[in-house]
């Protein structure tokens, strides 16, 4: 940076070297960050839809799950926002529901605590998802057969 001529600048003794040698360094960082997501990935097989970027902001906002919600429309379909249990001296963690994309709601059948790993409580919200649908599709194949028809 303190030298503004560039043939100086690219000329200077052990400069390839170290770019070889940071490239290197690079390389292997890379490689190490890759080997982490794979792990990730295994661990909650729906992060394969995100890509690695996604995923890392995913992980580094993983104990804040508000803030995880914006990239759930990658993660399942069409589920675009959760409602979170309201408490005015704190802020939960506590999903009640989801909302669609077309922001129909859905509750839950069970609350479902959204701490931890994020790839923990991800499977726990996949898995509260599903118990919920399944309920619900439940309740309707009885409220079909009791309710009359015209």
């Amino acid at each position: 940076a303190n030298t503004k001529n560039v043939l100086e600048a690219t000329t200077k003794p052990n400069l390839y070297e170290k770019l070889e040698s940071l490239q290197h360094r690079l390389s292997l960082c890379e490689k190490a960050l890759a080997e982490y997501l794979e792990t990730k990935r295994l661990a909650f097989p729906r992060f394969y839809f995100v890509s690695s970027a996604d995923l890392l902001d995913i992980l580094s906002k993983g104990t804040q799950p508000r803030q995880v919600t914006r990239h759930l429309t990658k993660l399942f379909d069409n589920i675009a926002d959760l409602q979170f249990q309201d408490n005015k001296e704190k802020s939960t963690n506590i999903a009640l529901g989801m909302y669609s994309k077309e922001k129909e709601y859905v509750p839950f059948h069970a609350e479902c605590e959204c701490i931890g790993q994020v790839e923990t409580w991800l499977q726990q919200l996949e898995e509260t998802m599903c118990k919920t649908v399944h309920r619900h599709i439940m309740e309707a194949i009885a409220a079909y057969e009791e309710k009359p028809r015209e």
